[in-house]
C-alpha cells in the first residue's frame, strides 16, 4: 500500500476508506504513470499490489465500491518489457559443470575454503542444472524431500513444492553407479542431497523454527547472526553464485563474465529436455512440472540449433532477389529460381516441393511449411502480410479449436512466426504487418476454414 498512500499524501487527498471509488482509482493510475525511475512492468506491479489489498478490504465490508472500479488491464503490454533469461550453450553448460565438480570434490575432502556456505550454493547449483528446480522450490526443499521410486530400485523421487501452482512436484533422480564405494563422491542428484543431509544433521537441533526441516542449513559465518544456524536465502544464493563464477572465472562464449543463476539452468534444463524428446512439447512441459503453453512462451526458446535445423529460417531468401549465389561450402544451398506466391508466403516449388504430394496438384497442407525445404519467406510487405494473415487465422482457431492438441500445435507454429520474423526483419516493417494483417487479412484466411462456423471466420 506504500505508493497508493503516497499517492493520497501527494496529491492531498483525504479519503475514508469507504469513499473509495472509480475515481480515486483512475487518478491513482494517473499517478503512477507520471511517476520518474519506473516503467509499465513495476508500475502494474505497483497497482496490482494496492489492488489485491483494496480488494480485500471490499470483500470485508470495509472499503467503499466493487471490484468494477478496478480497470482489467491498465498497463497493456508491459510484460513485452521483460527480457528472460536465456539457456546456457552446451560450451558454457560443460564450464560450469566442471567447475562445480571440482569444488563439490574439495568440499567432500575437506580442501574447499570458500566457506560452509559457499558450499551448499555449490550443491544447490548442481542440483538445479539436474532438475531444472525454480529458485523457491530449490530452497525450501524439506529433509524428507527423497522419496522411494515406487517402479524403478535404482532411482528415488525428489519431492518439491511449487508455490505458483500450490502442489508439490516429483522429479526422477537416479543413483550413481559409485554410490556404495565410500572412497567416491556421488555426483547424482541422490548422491548430493544425501551428502547435504549427513552433513547438517547435527545443526537441526539448532536450527529456528521456520527452517528446522530446510536441507541447506549453515552456521552464519560472519555478520550479526554470526555462530546461529540459518538456511540458504534467496540473497545469499544470488551472492554466492556470483561469487562461484567470479573464482573459477567462469565466460560465456562471448567471452564475458558468464551470468548464472537457477532461471537460466532452469532454462537449460528444458532446452536439453525438449532435445532428447525430439521435440516433444508435452513430454517436456510434463518433466519441467508445468503446462505446455507456459514451456513453449517462457522455457523453449529458440535456439540457434534449432534455427539451423528450421528450413523456416534456413530459406529466408533475401539473397536470392538480389542474384546472390551462396557459398557452396554451407548446408543450405539455395538455387536461384522464381518464388511462387503462397497464402503463408513464398515457395520454391509447390508442384514437386519435399512436402507437396507429387500427383499434379499444388501443396495446399499449409501447417507443414515450417517444416518443408521448399518453404520461403522474405522481408517484403506482402509476404509478411501473407504470413501474418495466417498467424491472426491461427490465433482465431486457437481459441475455437476442440482438441487441446491443436491448440497447441497452433502457438508452436505462432511462436516460431513471432520469433523468426523478430530475428531476421526490421522491427517496425514487422510490427506493421502483423498489425495491418490483424486488421485487414488476405482474402485467403478471411474465407478459410478448418471446420464450423465461428465469429471471426
Amino acid at each position: 500500500m506504500r505508493s497508493f498512500f503516497r499517492y493520497l499524501i501527494d496529491r492531498q487527498i483525504s479519503i475514508t476508506p469507504v469513499e473509495l471509488n472509480q475515481k480515486v482509482i483512475a487518478d491513482f493510475l494517473a499517478w503512477l504513470k507520471t511517476q520518474p525511475g519506473t516503467n509499465a512492468l513495476n508500475q502494474g506491479t505497483r497497482y496490482a499490489q494496492a489492488k489485491a489489498v483494496l480488494i480485500e478490504l471490499q470483500s470485508r465490508g470495509v472499503a467503499g465500491g466493487t471490484r468494477k472500479i478496478f480497470p482489467r488491464n491498465p498497463f497493456p503490454g508491459s510484460q513485452a518489457t521483460i527480457v528472460g533469461e536465456k539457456a546456457l550453450t552446451a560450451g558454457e553448460r560443460s564450464r560450469v559443470a566442471e567447475a562445480l565438480r571440482q569444488d563439490i570434490v574439495a568440499f567432500h575432502k575437506g580442501t574447499f575454503a570458500a566457506g560452509e556456505s559457499q558450499g551448499l550454493v555449490v550443491h544447490i547449483l548442481a542440483l538445479a542444472l539436474r532438475t531444472g528446480l525454480n529458485p523457491s522450490s530449490m530452497l525450501e526443499l524439506s529433509r524428507d524431500c527423497l522419496k522411494p521410486h515406487p517402479l524403478i530400485p535404482n532411482m528415488m523421487l525428489l519431492q518439491a513444492f511449487k508455490r505458483r501452482g500450490n502442489g508439490t512436484h516429483l522429479k526422477s533422480l537416479r543413483f550413481s553407479e559409485s554410490r556404495a564405494n565410500p572412497t567416491s563422491i556421488p555426483m547424482d542428484g541422490v548422491g548430493l542431497l544425501t551428502l547435504i543431509l549427513k552433513r547438517t544433521d547435527n545443526l537441526v537441533g539448532s536450527a529456528p523454527s521456520h527452517c528446522k526441516d530446510r536441507i541447506w542449513l549453515h552456521v552464519t559465518e560472519g555478520g550479526l547472526g554470526c555462530g546461529k544456524v540459518t538456511a540458504i536465502t534467496a540473497d545469499a544464493l544470488t551472492a554466492r553464485t556470483r561469487a562461484f563464477v567470479q573464482r573459477h572465472d567462469l565466460r560465456a562464449d562471448d567471452g564475458t563474465s558468464l551470468r548464472l543463476n537457477l532461471s537460466r539452468l532452469r532454462k537449460t534444463m528444458a532446452d536439453r529436455v525438449f532435445a532428447i524428446s525430439d521435440g516433444d512439447l508435452l513430454v517436456s512441459a510434463a518433466i519441467m512440472g508445468h503446462q505446455p503453453q507456459v514451456a513453449e512462451t517462457h522455457y523453449l526458446a529458440c535456439t540457434d540449433e534449432m534455427r539451423r535445423n528450421a528450413t523456416f529460417v534456413g530459406e529466408a531468401l533475401i539473397d536470392t532477389y538480389r542474384g546472390v549465389v551462396p557459398d557452396a561450402s554451407t548446408d543450405h544451398v539455395i538455387p536461384i529460381r522464381t518464388l511462387e506466391t503462397t497464402p503463408v508466403g513464398s515457395c520454391k516449388d509447390s508442384l514437386s516441393g519435399e512436402k507437396a504430394p507429387k500427383d499434379g496438384s499444388h501443396c495446399m497442407d499449409f501447417f507443414s511449411c515450417f517444416s518443408c525445404k521448399s518453404y520461403a519467406i522474405v522481408g517484403a510487405k506482402k509476404d509478411l502480410h501473407r504470413l501474418f494473415s495466417f498467424y491472426w487465422f491461427l490465433d482465431i482457431e486457437r481459441e475455437t479449436a476442440r482438441s487441446r492438441e491443436w491448440r497447441e500445435r497452433f502457438m508452436v507454429i505462432m511462436t516460431l512466426i513471432d520469433a523468426f520474423t523478430r530475428d531476421k526483419f526490421d522491427g517496425g516493417l514487422v510490427a506493421q504487418a502483423k498489425e495491418a494483417a490483424r486488421a485487414e487479412p488476405t482474402a485467403f484466411w478471411r474465407s478459410y476454414q478448418i471446420g464450423g462456423e465461428h465469429d471471426g471466420a
